[in-house]
């Protein structure tokens, strides 16, 4: 049986402190180095999961305030649902408004992935740089069945379901989830940023009303306070 990554047994106990209401909403928690200490990690593994946890809404880390437990982390804890959209949001708490910066767009055949989850044979793709205020910030993969959009605009919106209405397709829901990753030396230099830069990676589907997935989106955003919530 495999061994389960180490970041991912201090993910699992924070969260469940946070569902037993040890860590109760506004909780200041103790810094990384405490934190690793407390866990038994090293401290590159505690910042793994803290970053995991900001992007999937458990926690909120802001530059002179630490680590607290975010006021929308009983809404994290309850998972996606029908009368909530997933939201990016920005250091602020507002919605990250992500604009397209230079991109590409293609048609191909369909990978097994894609084949099985949206029963087409080929689609519609687009990769583009995205800026946040004036800077590259995210990377995003979009890919489409061309029986949906034949072919995607490079200049849509960044928000999925924005960038879907933008060609004429309306979805009937959302669902995403989060991890964090860093950059490797091609993500490096599209955002020019460092090498092994933190990402928040958020995987959006677009759902139709009979509940086929209509769309995938991969957004690799380097913007720091960056997290996933439900609004």
């Amino acid at each position: 049986m495999a061994r389960t990554p180490l970041y991912k047994t201090a993910e699992t106990e924070m969260i469940a402190r946070i569902a037993r209401g040890d860590w109760e909403v506004g909780r200041r928690l103790p810094n990384e180095f405490e934190l690793a200490d407390e866990f038994g990690v090293s401290q590159g593994t505690m910042r793994r999961a803290l970053i995991t946890l900001e992007g999937q809404g458990y926690l909120s880390r802001k530059p002179g305030r630490g680590t607290l437990v975010a006021s929308n982390a009983a809404v994290a804890l309850s998972g996606p649902q029908t009368s909530l959209s997933p939201v990016l949001c920005g250091p602020d708490g507002a919605p990250l408004s992500l604009e397209p910066f230079r991109g590409r767009n293609a048609t191909r055949a369909a990978t097994p992935q894609e084949a099985e989850t949206m029963n087409c044979d080929r689609v519609a793709v687009l990769e583009r740089t995205l800026k946040y205020r004036g800077s590259r910030a995210a990377l995003e993969a979009v890919a489409v069945p061309v029986s949906v959009i034949p072919s995607l605009d490079e200049d849509a919106p960044a928000e999925l379901s924005a960038l879907l209405e933008h060609h004429g397709v309306t979805c009937a829901r959302l669902q995403a989830d989060a991890r964090a990753e860093v950059t490797d030396m091609s993500q490096s230099v599209a955002l020019s940023s460092d090498r092994h830069t933190a990402l928040l990676v958020v995987r959006l589907a677009a759902y139709d009303a009979a509940g086929k997935v209509i769309a995938r989106q991969i957004l690799r955003v380097g913007v720091e306070g960056a997290r996933l919530a439900y609004l």
